[in-house]
């Protein structure tokens, strides 16, 4: 199963997630990662409040447990005023091409 393991909240984006990266990628469950330019950058329709999402990971995994699981190495499940949210990946984007 993949999950989108979604990087939010304020302070510094730039946590170090080697730990994460070392797991999941050894264990060859890390498909990708990025961190999002600065919300100050993006546009919004309709226009608010930019969001608090500045990152992300996507993970193959057996199930929601393990996902759950690389997500607390995370340093934002720990920092103050950060939270990793663990969200399942319905299909592919592409198949609804």
């Amino acid at each position: 199963m993949k999950f989108l393991l979604i990087l939010q909240g304020v302070g510094d984006p730039r946590l170090p997630r080697a730990e994460f990266e070392r797991v999941a990628g050894d264990a060859g469950e890390l498909l990708y990662g990025e961190l999002l330019a600065d919300p100050q950058l993006s546009v919004q329709l309709p226009a608010g409040e930019p969001s608090r999402i500045d990152g992300y990971y996507v993970v193959d995994v057996e199930d929601r447990d393990r996902a759950v699981e690389l997500a607390r190495l995370l340093p934002d499940a720990r920092a103050s005023g950060r939270s990793v949210e663990v969200r399942a990946l319905m299909r592919p984007a592409a198949a609804d091409l």
